[in-house]
């Protein structure tokens, strides 16, 4: 591959929200340990990449747990072992509750975006959500102050004991806070069972009245849970919809590389004390897709954008009319609102993005 992404994991968390699905674990070991385990994972890769870096993405868990000097030893790193002048990119995730001197080392170390894990700014709220307190009330301002240049805010809707003024108070706060960029993610119950998912209509109704809310702020939806004003869509989340090439670093990471039109999947195992230890023998492959079935995945990520799937240009790089991997079921998918198309495009509809999964079902139920 020419071009690819790093995603980089950081399982560490001193509060263990009940909501949150990601790998986690609440001992923080020395970060020099952790980086020596990321560059060996690194370097047990034969030719790892062969290719640019064009984005970095380091998600969690809690990753300003590791100080800005752990950064800035790992991007040393990367420089050293890949080169990083391809770099269009790097994100850190934050939770909202990080000083703004903390938060100039990270800028310093070589970041540019942050996304904040907001949430919910009512501590109402975050009490259900298990979130903690949000101890900055403008945590965007801060990121800018702190030279930031990309500001993403993460909200959560439906759940139960979350009503539709209090999601729109949120969508109003988030809006006045003026971020380049807003997450809006429908809770997926947790196997805790709280905090539990709220009624399947008020969630359908909250998503559509959050895209109307900030399409009159100025915020287009290029993703079905992702808005920004433009020039702002995270360019990291785009290599995974558009099937581009990325490498997971860290437990539970999962990476995808294309080599000689096979598809090759894998992920490092869920376990610190493995990987601290050997972070090569965490790999497990996961899949190797060619032909049709390859083709189906990167369709189910494709539908995933609002510009939906441009039909030529699928078809020159899978081998196949998008409609023809849809075809046992388009009228169907057609019939039921889910899906439009016409002779240069398919896409959902909105309808199609509050039932995304119908639609990924019966195209993955085909392989």
């Amino acid at each position: 591959m020419t071009a690819f992404s790093i995603y980089l994991h950081i399982p560490f968390c001193t509060r263990l929200c009940p909501y949150c699905h990601f790998y986690k674990v609440p001992e923080v070991p020395d970060w020099k340990v952790y980086l020596d385990a990321v560059i060996g994972e690194l370097d047990a890769m034969v030719n790892p990449a062969g290719g640019s870096v064009t984005t970095l993405y380091v998600g969690g868990g809690t990753p300003t747990l590791m100080p800005p000097e752990f950064y800035g030893s790992l991007l040393a790193a990367l420089d050293d072992r890949l080169g990083l002048t391809q770099l269009a990119e790097a994100t850190i995730e934050t939770d909202g509750g990080i000083a703004g001197d903390k938060l100039e080392g990270y800028t310093r170390a070589g970041f540019d975006r942050v996304s904040v894990g907001v949430k919910s700014f009512d501590s109402r709220m975050r009490e259900i959500l298990g979130a903690g307190q949000l101890t900055d009330p403008d945590p965007v301002a801060t990121a800018r102050s702190a030279g930031f240049s990309s500001v993403s805010l993460d909200l959560v809707y439906g759940f139960e004991g979350q009503g539709m003024d209090d999601l729109i108070t949120d969508l109003m706060r988030a809006v006045l806070l003026d971020p380049d960029h807003v997450s809006l993610y429908a809770l997926e119950e947790a196997e805790t069972g709280r905090p539990r998912e709220g009624e399947p209509d008020l969630a359908a109704a909250m998503f559509r009245e959050s895209a109307r809310t900030l399409l009159a702020a100025g915020y287009h939806q290029y993703e079905i849970t992702n808005f920004a004003r433009s020039g702002h869509e995270s360019l990291h989340n785009t290599v995974y919809w558009e099937d581009g090439d990325f490498i997971g670093l860290g437990p539970s990471a999962h990476s995808a590389v294309t080599a000689d039109g096979t598809r090759v999947r894998w992920m490092n195992r869920p376990d610190i004390s493995a990987y601290l230890g050997d972070p090569e023998s965490c790999r497990e492959e996961l899949s190797r897709e060619i032909g049709p079935d390859r083709a189906k995945e990167a369709l189910i990520l494709a539908l995933r954008m609002t510009k939906g799937v441009h039909r030529p240009t699928f078809a020159l790089r899978y081998g196949c009319d998008p409609l023809e991997l849809l075809k046992p079921h388009l009228a169907e998918l057609t019939e039921l609102g889910l899906i439009r198309y016409s002779a240069g495009r398919v896409r959902l509809t909105t309808r199609g993005m509050l039932l995304s999964n119908e639609v990924f079902v019966r195209i993955l139920g085909d392989r």
